[in-house]
């Protein structure tokens, strides 16, 4: 009996590593899709690749705001709250943009303009996270993190319009 069980968990392990493997390998080979615009031909944009390159700070922020150990008492609770709205606002906005070039309903023009707003975001993520992490918080940090969170969400208010 205990050789029947072993034999079913060794199995069992090697399964799991196999379709693990074909999981992995897929996704790192596959072949991107090409699609003929007005504007030219395009390769797809798959959106897990676009979150890990461009947002990578953002949703760390945005974890450490729904803690809101790391910045309560930093900001006031207005900026927190505006600041978090930004961030899901701007990740909506992210997944329509990238479907949008997908079906070619934004110009490559467009995707470029939209790309460095969001490249921009990403920095003033990059900063707001570092300076929201200073112990102790002097007051010439908390001026600057007040300026990054007001630029960050002025910044993601542009994305709408």
């Amino acid at each position: 009996m205990k050789m029947k069980s072993k034999n079913v968990t060794i199995v069992f392990i090697v399964a799991v590593v196999f379709v693990t493997l074909i999981i992995v390998l897929t996704r790192h080979w596959r072949v991107s899709t090409t699609r003929s615009c007005d504007d030219g031909i395009r390769n797809t944009i798959d959106i897990a690749d676009f979150t890990t390159n461009y947002f990578a700070y953002s949703v760390e922020l945005s974890a450490q705001l729904d803690g809101k150990t790391k910045f309560e008492g930093k900001i006031s609770p207005v900026q927190l709250q505006q600041l978090s709205e930004s961030l899901q606002s701007a990740n909506e906005f992210r997944k329509a943009l990238v479907a949008g070039y997908n079906a070619c309903a934004i110009s490559k023009s467009q995707y470029a303009t939209y790309l460095h707003t969001f490249q921009a975001l990403d920095g003033l993520s990059r900063q707001i996270a570092t300076r929201g992490q200073a112990q102790p918080l002097t007051e010439a940090d908390r001026d600057a993190l007040k300026h990054l969170v007001n630029e960050y969400i002025r910044t993601a208010q542009t994305l709408g319009g």
